[in-house]
């Protein structure tokens, strides 16, 4: 019997009990008593659903940013020809022209900040709706990895996604845009395979669990219809692989 009913049943019997009538109201102690389970019935209800709420909020902008992602990849390639065509050079200082004559006109971009890093280039960027990302190049692979954030106040490390406010996308030249890795070995894993991914962490170095290392924890919520499922390691922001 759930607790709301039996809230209901207590009230009930109170009011049998007293047979109150038209003119007569509940003592001092009925109310505080019938108000105190309210209480504990709401104290044990309430996180349940902020943390659906923000789950919610993650999936919802999730999905957003992949739809226009995809689209104007898309869009581009029906300009230009294909992106494997047209994928940042090796040439560190063009990223950023790059990103704004292919994809920023597309995405409703509001902030832009080129950030330099050893061997790579980076750019940062802050969408309508409150979230951003930092795309960077992998150069040797031909490739783009996106770490998206759900809020740009979590964008402050291009390559560490804990699968709760920072996420792994990538751009790769036969794939378009995608979940995860350019890479279809990973994308063909079973749920399980994906899952213990995401739980443990770093597809770069298998044996070792590392918790800002959640390259699958992307492609699982898109396995899962952009849902997160009960057993999502939502609130762990570390498990140890034994």
């Amino acid at each position: 019997m759930g607790l709301a009913h039996q809230t209901r049943n207590v009230i009930a019997g109170l009011t049998r009990n007293r047979r109150v009538s038209a003119c007569e109201g509940f003592t001092l102690a009925e109310v505080l008593i019938t108000l105190g389970i309210i209480g504990i019935v709401a104290a044990m209800t309430m996180p349940t659903l902020i943390t659906r709420y923000q789950k919610t909020v993650v999936t919802t902008k999730l999905k957003k940013f992949y739809s226009v992602m995809s689209q104007a990849i898309k869009l581009e390639e029906s300009r230009i020809g294909d992106i494997e065509n047209w994928l940042p050079s090796n040439e560190n200082d063009k990223f950023e022209k790059w990103f704004n004559e292919h994809l920023a006109d597309q995405i409703a971009v509001i902030y832009k900040n080129k950030i330099n890093k050893i061997n790579s280039s980076s750019y940062k960027v802050g969408l309508k709706d409150g979230s951003g990302f930092i795309a960077y190049s992998n150069y040797a692979a031909n490739r783009i990895h996106i770490n998206y954030c759900t809020d740009l106040k979590y964008c402050n490390d291009m390559d560490k996604y804990d699968g709760r406010t920072t996420f792994l996308f990538s751009i790769c030249p036969k794939e378009g845009f995608v979940t995860s890795l350019c890479n279809d070995t990973i994308r063909d894993k079973t749920r399980q395979g994906i899952l213990e991914s995401c739980k443990y962490g770093n597809q770069d170095n298998l044996g070792v669990s590392t918790p800002d290392k959640r390259h699958n924890c992307t492609r699982l919520i898109q396995m899962d219809g952009w849902e997160i499922k009960d057993d999502y390691p939502w609130k762990q922001t570390f498990l140890e692989k034994k």
